[in-house]
């Protein structure tokens, strides 16, 4: 299956785990790297098959508030990577950065599914 492409803030209303729940969540995933501030790279794959997530933890009143993500993976890893965030018990709204939309996860979803990712060896 083809890489879901995107970059887009996370929101849930709200949270019910708070930023070190989700930074331990993430540094259970392989192949991370997490530094202390809350960002984070993720990748897996090699040569035409590589994938990387880079993402970001916000925090505000003692909770999660945010999480930023930015780059391209398969679907299997995005729902890896959304469970360190609660999901699928916790509802999640996706607000793509660049568009200024909101979008409920079966629209993100398909909108990602549908960016083509140009190919580096073209």
């Amino acid at each position: 299956m083809a890489n879901l492409q995107f970059h887009t803030n996370v929101f849930a209303e709200p949270f019910t785990c708070t930023w070190e729940e989700a930074a331990a969540a993430l540094e259970t995933l392989p192949r991370i790297i997490f530094e202390p501030d809350g960002s984070w790279i993720w990748s897996g794959g090699v040569g035409r098959d590589r994938w990387q997530v880079d993402g970001h933890l916000f925090d505000f009143a003692g909770r999660l508030h945010r999480v930023e993500l930015h780059g391209k993976c398969p679907p299997a890893a995005l729902d890896d990577l959304l469970r360190c965030f609660g999901w699928p018990e916790q509802q999640l709204t996706f607000e793509l950065v660049r568009e200024g939309v909101r979008l409920d996860e079966a629209e993100f979803r398909r909108r990602a599914a549908s960016r083509v990712v140009p190919d580096p060896d073209a």
